[in-house]
């Protein structure tokens, strides 16, 4: 583990090493500067012990084949993956958001006004009906 200091309302990035993809640090969602590095034998077994954790918020994928990246983006049970970027990104105009225990819905317009609104349908008649049509 590198050390992690407090500067302010500052934490500095720490970095832990050799994490069991079982062990509560690997299995916990972390919202500070904290990276977890988990062996992997293949990128198959990578997106297994990725998989396996009741969180899916944000993901990310590091690699100079940009095609096999998709498959691997498509495979990853995250609400976002981003290829060669951070995890985290919030652009106005896409959909933001987690699966399994990392969320409810997106953000982002158009999204957001889905999960904001509840379509209701009202009808005024102000002339007789005839029945039948």
């Amino acid at each position: 583990m590198l050390d992690s200091r407090r500067e302010g309302n500052i934490l500095t990035p720490v970095i832990f090493g050799n994490v069991f993809p079982d062990s509560r640090l690997a299995q916990t969602e972390y919202f500070s500067p904290i990276v977890s590095i988990i062996k992997a034998a293949s990128d198959e077994e990578a997106i297994e012990i990725a998989n396996n954790t009741e969180f899916g918020l944000s993901s990310a994928i590091f690699t100079a084949d940009l095609e096999k990246s998709e498959q691997l983006a498509a495979d990853l049970e995250f609400g976002m993956t981003h290829v060669n970027d951070q995890t985290v990104n919030a652009i106005e105009n896409t959909p933001f958001g987690g699966v399994k225990g990392s969320g409810m819905g997106r953000f982002g317009n158009p999204w957001v006004i889905d999960e904001f609104t509840e379509t209701k349908w009202v009808s005024i008649q102000i002339e007789e009906r005839k029945f039948p049509f």
